[in-house]
């Protein structure tokens, strides 16, 4: 693996932005697992702002309640593009990438998140950080850890 990627795993046990986390580049892509069926509209608007904020430029949501948490991080991005444009894009050309997973293994969406998550050009080059957020359970977090640690196929 080239020198300046950064992996990290992080488990909690709530849906909050870990705002002591440090990553090596300005942009990074984010993978969230998590059970959002019992999270409220505000609580993931309120994680997806943060993010997005903290530089997300790829996001892919697994987990039950993962399509609702895609489309609730799309509606912030898409309310930031019709007003404050906190969130500019590099290029016109330049998107926020989101997907969902519901109905995969984790194993098979960490496989995509590792493989396929390629931000859009004026991104690339400055998103070489993998960030990995289990939210409510430790086994996923170990999971998490396992499979990205043995992967070689990172872009």
């Amino acid at each position: 693996m080239a020198e300046d990627l950064q992996f990290a795993v992080v488990e909690s046990a709530t849906l909050e932005w870990p705002t002591s986390l440090r990553l090596s580049s300005r942009r990074f892509r984010l993978f969230v697992a998590a059970d959002a069926t019992g999270l409220s509209n505000q609580e993931i608007s309120d994680f997806a702002y943060a993010a997005l904020s903290a530089g997300v430029v790829y996001f892919c949501a697994w987990g039950q309640g993962a399509e609702r948490f895609h489309d609730l991080i799309d509606a912030v991005i898409v309310k930031d593009i019709l007003g404050e444009r906190q969130f500019a894009l590099s290029t016109p050309d330049d998107v926020i990438m989101t997907t969902w997973h519901q109905h995969e293994t984790l194993e098979e969406a960490l496989d995509f998140f590792a493989a396929c998550a390629v931000p859009t050009e004026g991104y690339l080059a400055d998103s070489r950080c993998w960030l990995v957020i289990c939210i409510g359970n430790p086994e996923w977090a170990s999971v998490a850890t396992r499979f990205l640690a043995a992967v070689d196929y990172f872009e």
